[in-house]
């Protein structure tokens, strides 16, 4: 069984909606764990933080649990065995991660016991539902993002055959 439940979300307000549903669910401040590499979008989760070097994004600041189980971690290479450690995850998801945050996504995670994460990964799964998509912001400054929204829309698999 994992040891957290993780999501990383595009949109910064979609990451602040599940925070908040997380809390109105009974999740406590301290079992939420956020990696965000803006000042600005950490300013909206209210938590103690640290900054952590990730290889791909850089300083990045780490709130809540995963400032308390990161802070040990030194450079990149220990921030990363860390969080592989922690989200019990391969260290690609991690990377996978790690460039999210560097293009303006927020990793939330939810440190929890057992029986409390399937329901954390419910509320982290529906989170994109809770705010309409918003097209400005960090779609127009993360073209990496827009280009996936693309690639999805026109995946082969996807398309009908003719």
């Amino acid at each position: 069984m994992p040891k957290a439940a993780a999501k990383l979300f595009r949109d910064p307000l979609n990451a602040e909606k599940a925070t908040q549903e997380l809390n109105s669910k009974g999740f406590k401040v301290e079992e939420i764990g956020i990696l965000v590499r803006d000042r600005e979008k950490a300013a909206k989760f209210a938590a103690e933080g640290i900054e952590v070097t990730l290889p791909e994004a850089g300083t990045t600041l780490a709130l809540g649990a995963m400032a308390t189980a990161l802070a040990k971690a030194g450079g990149s290479e220990e921030a990363v065995a860390a969080l592989t450690s922690l989200l019990d995850l391969p260290e690609e998801t991690i990377s996978y991660y790690d460039f999210g945050i560097s293009v303006g996504g927020v990793l939330i995670t939810v440190h929890a016991d057992e029986a409390r994460l399937a329901e954390a990964q419910q509320i982290l799964r529906g989170a994109d539902m809770l705010v309409a998509p918003a097209r400005g912001g960090m779609w127009a400054t993360s073209p990496g993002f827009a280009i996936a929204s693309r690639m999805t829309g026109t995946d082969p698999l996807d398309a009908k055959m003719t």
